[in-house]
Order: C-alpha cells, then sequence, then structure tokens
C-alpha cells in the first residue's frame, strides 16, 4: 500500500472505529473458529472416542448416548477452553488494543467465558439429536458446534468492546 492509501486507511480506521474492531473481531474470531474447529476434531473424532459410550451428566448438562455422550461433553468443553484462552490475547490486542488492567481484564473475561461455556454447552443438549438426525452425526456435530460459536460471537462482542476491552 503506497503511503497515501495508508493514511487514507488509517483515517478510516479512526473515524470508523466500532466498525473496524467488528471487522477484526470476526477476523480474529475466523483464526479462533479454526483453532476451535480443528482441537473439536481432533477431541472428538480421535482423543476422546473411547469415551463416546460413556453418557455425562451434571447440572443442566445432560451428554446422552444420543447426544454425544462423554466424548461430545470433552470434546466441546476442551475445544472450546482452547480456542477461548488464544481468542482472549488475541482480541485484546490485535482488535480492541486495549489498555486496561490485564489482570482485571482476564478476571471478567473469565467469567463472561464461563457464563458462555455453560450456555454453549446446554445448546448442544437441546439441539443435537434433531440435527444430527437430519444431517447425519459428523456434519450434524459440526454444525452444532458452528452454531455454539456463532452465539459466543454475538454475545461476547459488545462485552469485550464496552465492558471487558477498553482503551484507558
Amino acid at each position: 500500500m503506497s503511503g497515501n492509501k495508508k493514511e487514507r486507511f488509517s483515517r478510516w480506521k479512526e473515524r470508523h472505529e466500532a466498525l473496524w474492531q467488528f471487522i477484526m473481531f470476526a477476523l480474529v474470531g475466523c483464526i479462533t473458529s479454526v483453532v476451535d474447529l480443528g482441537s473439536f476434531a481432533l477431541f472428538n473424532f480421535w482423543i476422546f472416542t473411547p469415551y463416546r459410550q460413556q453418557a455425562f451428566s451434571w447440572w443442566l448438562i445432560d451428554y446422552s448416548l444420543e447426544n454425544g455422550g462423554k466424548t461430545a461433553f470433552l470434546a466441546f468443553a476442551c475445544s472450546n477452553a482452547i480456542s477461548q484462552t488464544f481468542n482472549f490475547f488475541m482480541q485484546r490486542k490485535a482488535t480492541f488494543k486495549a489498555t486496561n488492567n490485564v489482570a482485571k481484564s482476564a478476571v471478567m473475561y473469565v467469567i463472561m467465558v464461563a457464563l458462555v461455556y455453560v450456555l454453549q454447552l446446554y445448546l448442544p443438549t437441546l439441539i443435537r439429536v434433531p440435527v444430527v438426525g437430519l444431517f447425519g452425526e459428523v456434519f450434524g456435530d459440526i454444525l452444532v458446534k458452528m452454531s455454539t460459536m456463532t452465539l459466543s460471537f454475538l454475545i461476547t462482542f459488545p462485552i469485550n468492546k464496552w465492558v471487558i476491552m477498553r482503551k484507558v
């Protein structure tokens, strides 16, 4: 990019900071999604397959054998934890260029992620059976995972922008 184009782009980013942050949030989210889906596939289709015939139930979360059992629970849980850790550091610096206290941000982020995490672990117990019934187990599991990722995206952008990752 020539100097003039870079200057115009920089001015545009300053004038449209929220839009640029949303674009960056989405781009970083896409990278995070690759990390999430990759680790999910690794866990769901390889590492945790010995647990497929074991049901898992705790509180609102019911991973019966129909819902993928302990394999699906562990795959959703572990891939989410890995991707959220990656996402925190990428979004903090690349997207929001946050300058507020990193420790306070991390605590707030963990609380937000924990609440979204429970929602993401609960949602598959509601939708996996019909989705897998329509699309088959492999594609259905990927669609369910993508649904939980989209929900997370829609919840976390505004909370990150206006609460957790602020410029001081």
